[in-house]
């Protein structure tokens, strides 16, 4: 090997350290260059999730993949993202991935576009609830408020008991109905419209809003969903860790309507969504508030009561004293 060829190959190597080196260690570190802003920058990633499983993934108009899926080593910048799959109403939304962060989107709910609809009882009885008939809760416990003095107290079916709840009273003025969840947050509805929950804490009854038609704990005991005749609102009664996260207290605003809402109750199976009727309308709208929320037309009917059940995962809905059921899978 003469001089000239060991001098090439001393030169080559040193040209190989000084630019194929370090571009391989930032491609391992999870830097990519942005030709736009001609200079390396740090990707992130994103965590997509969708119910059912398997759709398509559009990230910028463009196939990437299927649910669920974690793309990585995406340059930071807003995305659009569109899941889609066939059957099934779309979902879309623009996220922005950050450098060095993963992006989730871990409760897509995809509602089929032409649910299955069947007719479950034709002649309910004057007296029928479909509350009751769709109750999933078995507990022998009894909350009440105990006249005159306004306390909330707990017993048991046959009244063994009388256990203080709450250590001040609610307004003395009005009659109230009791919502307790499954790990025995409660709240209080007064004939007034003023929404009330018992800290746990403090044992006091501390007001969280007024004009309230109805109200429901989800499922996991970490939210409340009420509505005014206008409006839907979420109370979090504890942290939320998932994207978008929330604090403990918070009050979120889910949409507001121009139309009367009838009613307006958790799809129990996600505790991230909500099943409401407008009109003649039953719609379904997601919590997650980044960009706009995906709200769906389930299916157009004139319906008394709505209701939804975990167990078969169906929306049950009356009309004409016919008691329904839609798949929602």
């Amino acid at each position: 090997m003469n001089r000239l060829t060991r001098r090439i190959l001393l030169y080559s190597t040193i040209l190989f350290f000084i630019f194929i080196v370090p571009a391989v260690l930032f491609y391992a570190w999870g830097y990519s260059f942005d030709w736009e802003k001609k200079k390396p920058v740090m990707t992130g990633a994103i965590y997509l999730k969708s119910t059912p499983k398997k759709a398509d993934i559009e990230l910028d108009g463009k196939l990437k993949d299927k649910t669920p899926s974690y793309i990585k080593r995406l340059r930071p910048k807003e995305y659009q993202i569109k899941i889609i799959k066939d059957g099934f109403h779309s979902w879309q939304k623009k996220l922005r991935v950050e450098s060095g962060f993963v992006t989730e989107a871990k409760n897509i709910l995809l509602i089929p576009l032409n649910p299955y609809i069947e007719i479950i009882e034709e002649n309910l009885t004057d007296d029928f609830s479909l509350e009751k008939f769709l109750s999933q809760e078995k507990t022998d416990d009894i909350f009440y408020i105990q006249k005159p003095s306004y306390i909330l107290y707990r017993t048991d079916q046959v009244n063994s008991f009388q256990e203080q709840i709450s250590l001040t009273p609610l307004p003395n003025t009005n009659e109230y109905e009791i919502f307790v969840s499954q790990n025995k947050r409660i709240a209080a509805l007064s004939n007034d419209n003023e929404l009330y929950s018992l800290n746990p804490e403090t044992k006091n009854f501390e007001i969280i809003n007024q004009d309230v038609k109805n109200a429901q704990f989800s499922n996991d005991s970490k939210k409340l969903l009420y509505f005014t005749s206008n409006e839907i609102w979420v109370y979090y009664l504890e942290d939320i860790a998932i994207q978008p996260n929330k604090k403990a207290g918070a009050k979120e605003l889910i949409t507001r309507l121009s139309q009367k809402i009838k009613q307006a109750v958790w799809h129990g199976k996600t505790n991230e969504h909500i099943i409401f009727s407008v009109g003649n309308q039953i719609k379904i709208i997601e919590l997650d508030g980044r960009d706009e929320r995906n709200t769906i037309d389930i299916f157009q009917s004139d319906t008394e009561q709505i209701g939804y059940n975990l167990k078969d995962d169906k929306l049950y809905f009356i009309k004409e004293g016919k008691l329904f059921a839609i798949s929602l899978e």
